[in-house]
């Protein structure tokens, strides 16, 4: 494949029937014809239910646990990475092992001044972290947040991530999105074991939530 410069980029003169395009100087782009699919991932969820709630065989209904379309999920999930980091191999997103490590009283300023330190190398006791062992952590986006929820459990977290990650009660975890809405609230996700449903929503950045820091996977 072909791609023209950004530099004198050139106009098309021509598409192709595959959905490519051809330009003057004879160099085609065919990406537009990629089979690839989108990295869109299966939710997790198996099992399919009618209008009152009752689960009912899913073969032919065409719900999401009939149906279960996306990207297959890894054989294994998570890995405890023996450095008080977990790394999700869905997402290839590493996080702190401790999801409870900044307490339950952190506003959502306060949560990036946190995330800083944590960047600088000041201990926060995270258990088996040690200090300054990584300087690119950040406060998760609302979509990497979501990107953790299994919607085939109630609490939202997927079989063994309990396990894995300490420190999770019912919380709610600060995102760095901001509710474009209402700029005084950002997005927050809510889950974990005791919860009996997992829900995002925005929040008054007042507010004393959760931080759960979350740094780039091997590609990021």
């Amino acid at each position: 494949m072909i791609l023209p410069t950004l530099l004198g980029a050139q106009t098309p003169s021509l598409t192709l029937k595959d959905g490519g395009i051809e330009f003057p100087d004879g160099s085609i782009q065919s990406s537009a014809a990629s089979t690839v699919p989108a990295p869109v991932r299966e939710t997790g969820q198996t099992r399919c239910f009618d209008a009152s709630g009752a689960e009912i065989i899913c073969d032919g209904t065409g719900q999401d646990g009939d149906l279960r379309p996306g990207a297959e999920w890894p054989a294994t999930r998570f890995t405890d990475n023996g450095d008080g980091t977990v790394t999700d191999h869905l997402s290839d997103l590493t996080w702190l092992k401790d999801a409870g490590c900044f307490g339950f009283d952190v506003t959502w300023t306060n949560a990036f001044v946190e995330v800083d330190e944590l960047n600088s190398g000041i201990d926060k006791g995270c258990p088996d972290y040690s200090a300054g062992s990584f300087d690119d952590w950040r406060v998760p986006s609302i979509l990497e947040l979501v990107s953790l929820i299994d919607y085939g459990t109630s609490s939202g977290l997927p079989d063994g991530h309990p396990f894995l990650f300490t420190g999770i009660g019912t919380c709610t975890y600060w995102s760095s999105t901001t509710d474009l809405n209402t700029t005084t609230k950002a997005w927050v996700g809510v889950f974990g074991p005791s919860t009996t449903a997992s829900s995002v929503t925005s929040t008054p950045k007042s507010g004393d939530f959760c931080l759960w820091p979350v740094r780039r996977g091997s590609w990021g």
